[in-house]
C-alpha cells in the first residue's frame, strides 16, 4: 500500500513556503524589521498565508529548516535592539543671549509592554544655571507599516536653563534610567551672546522660559471682505462682549494684551492674553512674546491653533478676536512692572505683506505683601495655595548613618525655591536635590516641587528630626498661612567608636563621652605637677634673621642688577653723546689748526679754524652758522645775547679764514701768520666757551 507523501515540519513549512510562493517572501521583507522581531508570531501567520506544496520532496525539508533558523538568528538582534529606549534631545535655540532663559528637552520612547523609562536628569556647566524642571509628561508615538502597527509609549521631561556668561556651551545629554541602567540621549551646544536687552524670537515651537510660542505662518480665515461688509449668517453678532473696545486701534487688524489684574503682590499670578482683532483674512508669522523682563514667566495656552475666533465689536464695527498667546507671569519685584508687547508680522490684502503689529504694553503695579502679621522664615515671592508632606526613610538607623528626607510642596502659584530645615546640634542636613512638576491648571500654574535631602545623624536613642515650616501669602484669603510637616522621631542606634592607638586592651571608659563617643581631649598632655624652669623649643637652622635675609635676598639682588644696568646704559649714552658735541668737534678742529700751522700749511689751518669757530657758536648759542651768511651773522648772534664785541670779533676771524682760502694775495705769511690766526681764534671760542646766556 503506497503511503501518501508526508508533510514537512512545521518550522521547515514557513520556509518551504517562502520558497514555493514569491509573494510571501515580497509580503515578509515588506514588514519593518523591528514589528516582525518584536512579533515573530505575526511572520508565521503571514506565513500561513501561503501555505507550502504537500508533495514537497521531502529532502527539501532540512534545507528549509536551516534556512528557517538562519531568518530566526537574523531577526533576535534586531528585536533586542527594538527594545531599547528611543532616545532624543534638544533645545529651544542653539543661539540665546545672556539672561534670556531657554529650555531642553529629552524623549525617551519604548515598545509597548517593555519597562518604561524614568528619573529624568540634566547637568549643566557652571556657567549655565537650571531655574526649573524637570516638567515630565508622557508621549505615545504610533507607526504603520505593512499591515503592521507598532505603538511606543514614553516620557519627555524639559528644564528651564538661564545663562550668565556669553561663549559656546556643551550642555551633556540628559539621561533616563531604565531597566536598572543609566542611559544618555545626545549633547547639545549652545552658543551664548552678550545681551543686547530686545527680545528674541523663539527657534521651536516646544516648552520655551513660559512655555511654547509658535513661530509658523498663521492664517486667520474669515469672509472675503471687512467682517461689516460680509456678516457670516452662522455666527452670532456678540460672542464675546468682555472684549470689545468703544475705539479701534487699527481699522482692519491689531495685537491686544488683556491682564486678568493690574495689581498684585510680589509672586502673585497676573494671566495676560494677546488677541489678535481682525475684520479680514490675514495671515500671522514671526510672533515674538512680550519681553516680560521682571517676571517669571510660564506658557497657558497649550496650542494656539485649536482656539476659535469669537466676535465682538470695537468702535461701532464688527471683529473676530483669536487668543494667539497667553501667559501666567509672576512678578520678581515691586513697583509698576511692564510686560513689554508682543510683535507680529501681519500679512492682509488690505494692509499689504508682512506688516508688523505690536500690542499694548501692560503695566502692573506691584507691591509686598503686608507686613502686618507676617511670619518668621516668609521668603518675598512665596504667594499661592500649597499643601507640605514629608517622607522620612528609614526610621532605624545606626549612629553616624543618614536618613533620606522627602518634602513635597503641592498646590498652585510661585512654588519656593528653597525651604527652611530644622537645623540643629548632631543633625548635618545636606544641599537639596529639587525635582518638580508643573503645568496648566484651569488657568493657573500648578503641580508639585519636591526637595529631597540626606540628613546624618550624630547622635545616638530617640532623635527628633523637627518640623519643616513652610509660610506663604495666599491672595484669594488675603493672609499668611503657615505649612508644617512635622517629620517625626527616629531611633538611632548607639555604635561604640574604636578604641585609640596604643590605649590598654582594659583602659577605663573615662576618655569615652556619655554618648558612647571618643573623647576628643584624650590625647592631650597632662597637667604640671611642678614649676620648674623654661625651656624654649629648639629652633631651625634658618629661623630669624637667616630666614628673612634669604626671603629679601633674590628681590635685593634683582633690585641691584637692574639699577648697575640703568647706570652703565646711561654713562654709555652720554659717552655717544659727548663724543658727537658740538664743543668736542670744536677742539678737534682747533687741534687740526694747531697741527697745520705747526707745518705752515695756511690754508688748511684756515679751513680747520673755520670749522671749529662754527662749532663752538653752535654749542655757545644753539645756532648752525654755517648755514647762515657772514653779513647777516652778527644780527643772529644778537638775537641770542651774544655780545656785539664778541659777535665781532668772532665774524672778523672767519671773514679772515674765508680770504686766506679764497683769495691768493692773503696766504702769504707761512706758519707765523697761520700760528697768528689759530691764537686769535682760541682766545674768541674761550670766550664763547665762558659766555652764558641771561
Amino acid at each position: 500500500m503506497t503511503r501518501p507523501p508526508r508533510s514537512p515540519a512545521p518550522l521547515a513549512a514557513l520556509a518551504l513556503a517562502l520558497a514555493a510562493h514569491p509573494a510571501a517572501a515580497l509580503a515578509l521583507a515588506a514588514r519593518p524589521a523591528v514589528a516582525l522581531a518584536a512579533r515573530p508570531a505575526a511572520a508565521l501567520a503571514l506565513a500561513a498565508r501561503f501555505p507550502a506544496p504537500l508533495a514537497a520532496p521531502r529532502r527539501l525539508a532540512p534545507l528549509a529548516t536551516a534556512l528557517l533558523l538562519a531568518l530566526v538568528a537574523l531577526l533576535a538582534p534586531l528585536r533586542a535592539r527594538a527594545q531599547q529606549p528611543e532616545l532624543s534631545s534638544r533645545a529651544s535655540s542653539t543661539e540665546v543671549e545672556v539672561g534670556e532663559p531657554f529650555s531642553v528637552e529629552v524623549k525617551a520612547l519604548v515598545e509597548r509592554g517593555a519597562g518604561m523609562p524614568s528619573d529624568p536628569e540634566l547637568r549643566v556647566p557652571p556657567d549655565l544655571d537650571i531655574v526649573s524642571g524637570p516638567s515630565i509628561g508622557t508621549q505615545m508615538k504610533t507607526q504603520m507599516g505593512g499591515g503592521v502597527v507598532t505603538t511606543q509609549l514614553g516620557i519627555s521631561a524639559t528644564w528651564q536653563i538661564v545663562a550668565n556668561k556669553p561663549g559656546r556651551y556643551t550642555i551633556p545629554g540628559p539621561t533616563i534610567t531604565w531597566n536598572g541602567r543609566r542611559l544618555p540621549a545626545g549633547p547639545i551646544l549652545i552658543k551664548v551672546v552678550p545681551a543686547s536687552g530686545r527680545p528674541r524670537r523663539p527657534n521651536n515651537p516646544f516648552l520655551l522660559p513660559g512655555g511654547p510660542l509658535h513661530g509658523f505662518p498663521w492664517p486667520f480665515s474669515g469672509p472675503g471682505g471687512l467682517l461689516d461688509e460680509e456678516e457670516a449668517e452662522d455666527e452670532p453678532e456678540d460672542q464675546a462682549p468682555e472684549l470689545a473696545m468703544p475705539s479701534e486701534p487699527d481699522p482692519v487688524v491689531f495685537l491686544r494684551a488683556i491682564p486678568d489684574k493690574t495689581a498684585a503682590v510680589v509672586g502673585e499670578q497676573v494671566a495676560v492674553s494677546f488677541y489678535l482683532y481682525f475684520r479680514e483674512n490675514a495671515e500671522m508669522s514671526e510672533p515674538r512674546a512680550a519681553p516680560s523682563a521682571d517676571f517669571l514667566r510660564y506658557q497657558l495656552l497649550e496650542d494656539a491653533r485649536q482656539e476659535r475666533p469669537v466676535y465682538t465689536r470695537v468702535g461701532g464695527h464688527r471683529y473676530a478676536a483669536r487668543l494667539v498667546d497667553k501667559l501666567a507671569l509672576f512678578p520678581l519685584k515691586a513697583g509698576e512692572l511692564h510686560t513689554g508687547s508682543m510683535q507680529a508680522r501681519i500679512t492682509g490684502r488690505r494692509i499689504g505683506a508682512r506688516v508688523l503689529r505690536e500690542s499694548n504694553d501692560v503695566v502692573i503695579r506691584v507691591t509686598e505683601p503686608p507686613l502686618a502679621g507676617r511670619p518668621s522664615g516668609y521668603a518675598l515671592g512665596d504667594v499661592g495655595q500649597f499643601t507640605l508632606k514629608a517622607t522620612v526613610q528609614p526610621r532605624e538607623i545606626d549612629q553616624g548613618g543618614s536618613v533620606a528626607v522627602n518634602v513635597q510642596v503641592t498646590g498652585t502659584g510661585n512654588f519656593p525655591q528653597s525651604l527652611r530645615v530644622p537645623e540643629r546640634t548632631g543633625l548635618e542636613w545636606l544641599d537639596p536635590e529639587k525635582r518638580e512638576s508643573l503645568e496648566p491648571r484651569a488657568g493657573a500654574i500648578g503641580g508639585f516641587r519636591s526637595f529631597g535631602y540626606v540628613v546624618r545623624v550624630q547622635e545616638s536613642g530617640a532623635v527628633n528630626l523637627g518640623k519643616v515650616e513652610f509660610p506663604y501669602w495666599d491672595p484669594a484669603q488675603k493672609r499668611y498661612v503657615v505649612e508644617i510637616a512635622d517629620l517625626g522621631v527616629i531611633q538611632v542606634r548607639s555604635v561604640a567608636p574604636p578604641a585609640p592607638s596604643g590605649s590598654a586592651p582594659g583602659a577605663p571608659a573615662a576618655d569615652r563621652g556619655a554618648a558612647g563617643r571618643a573623647e576628643p581631649f584624650a590625647g592631650m598632655p597632662g597637667l604640671r605637677t611642678s614649676l620648674g624652669p623654661y625651656t624654649p623649643p629648639a629652633t631651625l637652622p634658618l629661623d630669624g634673621a637667616p630666614f628673612w635675609l634669604l626671603l629679601a635676598a633674590p628681590p635685593l639682588v634683582v633690585t641691584l642688577f637692574g639699577a648697575g644696568d640703568r647706570l652703565v646704559r646711561r654713562a654709555r649714552d652720554r659717552r655717544a653723546a659727548s663724543a658727537t658735541s658740538p664743543a668736542r668737534l670744536a677742539a678737534l678742529a682747533l687741534r687740526e689748526a694747531e697741527e697745520a700751522a705747526a707745518q705752515g700749511d695756511l690754508k688748511a689751518t684756515a679751513a680747520a679754524i673755520e670749522r671749529a669757530l662754527h662749532r663752538a657758536i653752535e654749542s655757545a648759542t644753539g645756532l648752525r652758522s654755517r648755514g647762515v651768511l657772514l653779513a647777516a651773522l652778527p644780527g643772529e648772534l644778537g638775537q641770542r645775547g651774544v655780545p656785539e664785541a664778541l659777535s665781532a670779533r668772532a665774524c672778523e676771524a672767519l671773514a679772515a679764514c674765508e680770504a686766506i682760502r679764497f683769495e691768493p694775495a692773503e696766504q702769504e705769511g707761512g706758519g707765523a701768520a697761520a700760528a697768528a690766526l689759530v691764537e686769535k681764534s682760541r682766545a674768541v671760542m674761550t670766550e664763547l666757551a665762558r659766555w652764558k646766556p641771561t
